[in-house]
């Protein structure tokens, strides 16, 4: 029976997927600067956390881990980095700063708020989807990855927040969500993100795309509030004509 157990649990070693193998500096001589080694290797690192961190999950994962996935030696990663929550918290920056760089993309300034909204959102789902190990980074794993990252985390979203401003540059200011309304927005995506990659459906955020757009235009206000023109319901007064209104008779007969 134990053999039937270790045999079963060889095979689902051998059936997990293996992190891509980065790519490795020439062997030998090279004319590389020390510099461009340093950098070689640094980046390495921080391309190799996501698949760990994503494998082995923040609190599991160790620096010994991050270096074998990065090809490079522990010497390097110490050159780099203090300890892993540094490497961590550079990963977690990067992979904002490059889905920050998606979502601003440049918008046809005949663009409506409808088309620019959809196409950012869209751009940003489709890379998260094309990438689930980040994905999983920035949007499950940091926010408990001790309180440094969770306060970088949170203003992030802030600053996904001011893009909602940029959206809508022809609405007047009092039509704009306020600040403290984008940060409801932007955590509302960011809990549905999580949820999708913890359920397995990362590369399939983009479906996401459509009721997103929705959910985020239902908080700008294109028009004043309060009753418009044609949809008052005028009062029939002829109803009571010539009598006191239903409530006073009631009162009467009561008294």
């Amino acid at each position: 029976m134990r053999n039937g157990i270790a045999v079963a649990n060889m095979a689902k070693a051998r059936a997990k997927p293996k992190l891509p193998a980065p790519r490795r500096l020439p062997r030998g001589r090279h004319a590389l600067a020390p510099e461009e080694v340093l950098r070689d290797q640094r980046e390495r690192l921080l391309a190799a956390v996501p698949g760990v961190v994503t494998e082995r999950g923040y609190e599991a994962m160790s620096v010994a881990d991050i270096v074998k996935a990065a090809a490079v030696s522990r010497n390097a990663f110490y050159k780099n980095f203090s300890d892993k929550q540094g490497c961590f918290a550079t990963a977690h920056d990067v992979g904002h700063e490059r889905l920050f760089d998606v979502l601003v993309q440049p918008c046809d300034a005949e663009a409506t708020i409808e088309g620019r909204v959809e196409r950012s959102l869209s751009a940003g789902l489709d890379a998260l989807a094309s990438e689930p190990d980040v994905a999983r980074l920035l949007f499950v794993e940091a926010p408990s990855a001790g309180e440094g990252i969770a306060l970088r985390y949170h203003e992030w979203l802030r600053r996904y927040g001011t893009l909602l401003r940029s959206a809508a540059p022809d609405l007047p200011p009092q039509s704009i969500p306020a600040p403290e309304v984008e940060a409801v927005i932007v955590g509302g995506i960011a809990s549905r993100v999580a949820s999708e990659v913890l359920h397995g459906r990362a590369a399939k955020l983009s479906e996401l795309t459509t009721p997103l757009v929705e959910y985020v235009l239902a908080f700008y206000r294109f028009s004043e509030p309060g009753p418009k023109e044609g949809k008052l319901v005028a009062f029939e007064r002829d109803q009571y004509e010539g009598q006191e209104p239903p409530e006073a008779q009631r009162r009467q007969a009561s008294a």
